[in-house]
């Protein structure tokens, strides 16, 4: 494997990680909000990306190339309301998009078959992905933004489980 691509994985090892730390944060806004729907589904979403972490982690294992823990930096946002919370996740899943993309297409560049088949799974759930937090923005806006909406809205948050 190309040293290139080894190098693109590990830092995505790490922001897998990262958006797992990120979404813990917001977990925790929510909590504090007392909306424990919310804070339950950035909690599963937080899950969700560890594992994401762990498949790249085990693949890397699997074609026998290095793991490099690199560090997870704090966030750097100062979270204020509802709206911004969602609106980071969508920017965050977007920018990890982005950054799958651009693996995929140095595996492409490199005719490195196994990783750019590996990263389909990646691309089809980076869809899923988006599609998620863009739908929470249009149920907050349609719906959160009274009281007895937000309530409701919260509630079904609550009942996401584990894939």
């Amino acid at each position: 494997m190309n040293r290139t691509i080894t190098a693109l994985l590990n830092t995505q090892l790490q922001k897998e990680f990262e958006a797992a730390y990120n979404y813990i944060g917001f977990a925790a806004f929510f909590d504090k909000k007392g909306l424990s729907g919310f804070s339950k589904w950035y909690r599963v979403q937080a899950e969700e990306e560890k594992e994401h972490a762990m498949k790249i982690y085990d693949y890397l294992c699997r074609i026998n190339q290095p793991i490099e823990l690199l560090p997870i930096p704090a966030p750097k946002y100062k979270l204020e309301n509802i709206e911004q919370v969602l609106k980071l996740g969508l920017e965050h899943e977007e920018y990890i998009t982005g950054l799958i993309t651009t693996i995929y297409i140095q595996a492409e560049k490199e005719q490195d078959f196994f990783t750019k088949n590996f990263l389909e799974w990646f691309i089809r759930e980076q869809f899923e992905e988006e599609e998620s937090a863009k739908i929470l923005i249009e149920k907050y806006s349609n719906f959160g933004i009274t009281p007895q909406g937000l309530y409701i809205l919260d509630r079904e948050m609550g009942t996401r489980s584990a894939r």
